[in-house]
């Protein structure tokens, strides 16, 4: 019997390739998202130091202008975090998307291995059908040839 081939394996490989660039996606997304929440960490820090330096001043009895200028920089950052929380929202949708990629791929490629499974498995019963089917004619041809021999060979009884 032939060896097992499976015709769909070309498509299997595509799916396969499709699934690894969809995880490399998913990594670079989650990288992504990582990197936009640690800049975001920052921002929020630099936001709270300034903030805090911005009450010393206050306390300090700083002049108008002084303050007028850290109030100033304290909205700069303040906008920059909510650009930073933008930029956040966005990479967390990107990974969601990669995401529900990677899962579409997977489970397309899981179809494929188990059809590839089924045909396999078919194929196995064939050949141990086929070879119990020839295990069973040997056996047979082997039977009627020792009964012919038997038939042939006259008895002990025969002679006396």
């Amino acid at each position: 019997m032939k060896a097992f081939r499976f015709s769909l394996q070309p498509l299997r490989l595509l799916r396969e390739q499709k699934e690894r660039v969809a995880q490399k996606r998913y990594v670079e997304a989650l990288r992504a998202t990582d990197e936009a929440a640690a800049k975001l960490d920052a921002g929020f820090l630099e936001l709270s130091t300034s903030w805090t330096a911005f009450c010393e001043e206050v306390a300090d009895g700083a002049t108008f202008s002084k303050l007028h200028q850290t109030r100033a920089w304290c909205g700069e950052i303040e906008q920059r975090c909510e650009q930073l929380t933008a930029a956040l929202k966005a990479a967390q949708l990107a990974a969601q998307e990669a995401w529900h990629e990677m899962s579409v791929a997977t489970r397309e490629r899981k179809a494929l291995d188990q059809l590839r499974d089924k045909f396999r498995r078919a194929y196995d019963n064939d050949v141990q059908r086929d070879e119990q089917k020839e295990l069973d004619e040997m056996g047979l041809r082997l039977n009627s040839s020792a009964s012919d021999q038997s038939e042939s060979v006259p008895t002990l009884m025969e002679k006396i």
